[in-house]
């Protein structure tokens, strides 16, 4: 057995051992970009999509499988347990404790590297009191019309300098 399939296998022993909860657990490794290190959505009652990001997969290896499949699937536990609590949570601090068997440490998107060779171009926005520098993603949303960014100090638009 692969280390993926046994750490995902010693996950789902645990969660029975400390919560009395099965459920079944789809993984992909479809996740790309810099945003996201892995993410878990619930399919259907008892049903969860696990995706995982596949070049840090194969960058990382075993601290990935680790570090990020149990934050994510502890979310999954979260979900099965709690109905009304945030998303990283105290209840969900606790459950990933439990998981790991260590105490909670904010994972670390530097740890992965996920901006390494990406220049992000930026685009000039003014407000009534300062500057600010927009990604093109942002700067698109604007364009577009879709989104509409605000200055956190005076709470004006932001508008395009450029």
């Amino acid at each position: 057995m692969d280390f993926l399939a046994y750490f995902l296998h010693r996950l789902k022993q645990k969660t029975i051992l400390y919560y009395g909860l099965s459920f079944n657990i789809e993984l992909t490794f479809d996740l790309k970009g810099f945003r996201l290190i892995g993410q878990c959505k619930k399919l259907s009652s008892k049903n969860y999509l696990i995706r995982l990001h596949a070049k840090l997969l194969k960058e990382f290896n075993k601290i990935y499988i680790k570090d990020v499949l149990t934050h994510e699937f502890a979310h999954a536990v979260q979900m099965e347990l709690f109905t009304k609590t945030k998303p990283h949570s105290k209840e969900w601090k606790k459950i990933v404790e439990i998981l790991s068997g260590v105490k909670y440490a904010k994972r670390d998107k530097v740890r992965y590297n996920l901006a390494k060779n990406k220049e992000c171009k930026t685009y000039l926005y003014m407000c009534s009191c300062s500057e600010h520098q927009l990604t093109s993603i942002r700067h698109k949303r604007v364009v577009k019309n879709t989104a509409v960014y605000m200055c956190k100090k005076c709470n004006k638009v932001l508008r395009f300098a450029g």
